[in-house]
């Protein structure tokens, strides 16, 4: 793919030959058609595309999470979804024919001056729902009580996530979320962090796991 400058004739989009002109981000480029092979995929190129797969398929799911968790980090030629793929290649782990994500270390916001909620826990609430719980900074100003709490609690058996925004704030320090009743019998890993007035986010908490019975 090759990145042009406009000529006299400007910017063109479509099919032109064996070449293909197209817009992205304000930027033009020229591209050549694909071409096919009859070769196979090497056992490495099967395994990328595997852990790339697994990885895009739960971000996929918690995709408001993601647009809102990485939106300072915009530099104008990358998406938020593209900034989460790199932030998460940490979190894979397994082997390269049985690729695995560790819950634990998945990355749905960046962020350095605003504090993230400490404390964080999920609990079993009433009868289909869950608690989630955070604590308050000792401390912590009047504009930090009013926060913005994303709350995104997913099950991969299911391949299901509820994603909560906008419905608590910081000084809440807690929000019982109701699941879907196919959630019984699988186990559940829940995600917390905060967005000011001015849209900065915190870092991500991982709030744990929870066996639904």
């Amino acid at each position: 793919m090759a990145q042009f400058n406009q000529g006299v004739n400007g910017a063109f989009s479509g099919k032109v030959g064996s070449v293909i002109g197209s817009s992205w981000r304000d930027i033009d480029y020229m591209r050549g058609l694909p071409k096919k092979t009859s070769k196979e995929p090497t056992g490495k190129q099967l395994a990328v595309r595997a852990r790339f797969t697994l990885l895009s398929q739960f971000l996929l799911l918690v995709k408001g999470a993601v647009d809102r968790g990485y939106s300072k980090q915009y530099s104008g030629r990358a998406t938020a979804y593209n900034l989460a793929i790199r932030a998460n290649q940490v979190a894979l782990t397994g082997t390269d024919l049985d690729p695995q994500l560790d819950y634990s270390k998945i990355i749905l916001s960046k962020g350095l001056t605003l504090t993230k909620p400490f404390g964080c826990k999920l609990a079993a609430g009433l009868q289909g729902q869950v608690t989630v719980s955070w604590q308050m900074f000792s401390g912590a100003s009047a504009d930090r009580l009013m926060d913005k709490a994303t709350i995104v609690l997913c099950c991969p058996e299911q391949k299901e996530a509820i994603v909560s925004m906008d419905d608590f704030v910081r000084q809440d320090e807690g929000a019982d979320i109701e699941i879907p009743s196919n959630w019984s019998s699988t186990t559940i890993y829940g995600y917390l962090f905060m967005t000011s007035e001015d849209g900065t986010n915190s870092a991500t908490a991982f709030a744990g796991s929870l066996p639904i019975l």
